[in-house]
């Protein structure tokens, strides 16, 4: 199992804490959200089984907001052939925590996390 890092490596020292609360909710979104991938869940798992999946991951019970991210992060992927205003609606609402699921034109999924560039 790896760590997940926290966004104090990541941003600029004195970042604002709820832009480093949010980039870390993102990062721990996707870690659950794979978990969750493996189990075969999608978007409507229940609290409990968020709580399996963050236990598999080595985390703790995610709070609300986070349950929310993992959620978001299940949703059905994008694709390059979902219309333009699809994907700009799925990555705008997805700001500022939560996860973008994506599948690559390989079929390889993937999770694109919003790293605050700003504070």
């Amino acid at each position: 199992m790896s760590s997940i890092g926290t966004a104090r490596h990541f941003q600029p020292r004195g970042t604002p804490g709820d832009v480093c609360r949010d980039h870390n909710r993102a990062a721990l979104a996707t870690v659950v959200a794979a978990e969750a991938r493996r189990k075969g869940y999608g978007p409507r798992l229940s609290d409990e089984q968020i709580d399996e999946c963050a236990a598999l991951a080595g985390r703790r019970p995610p709070s609300a907001r986070s349950r929310a991210a993992i959620r978001a992060a299940l949703r059905p992927p994008l694709s390059a052939a979902d219309a333009p205003e699809k994907v700009a609606a799925a990555v705008f609402d997805a700001l500022p925590s939560h996860p973008v699921r994506v599948v690559g034109r390989d079929g390889r999924e993937y999770f694109l996390v919003p790293l605050p560039a700003t504070g």
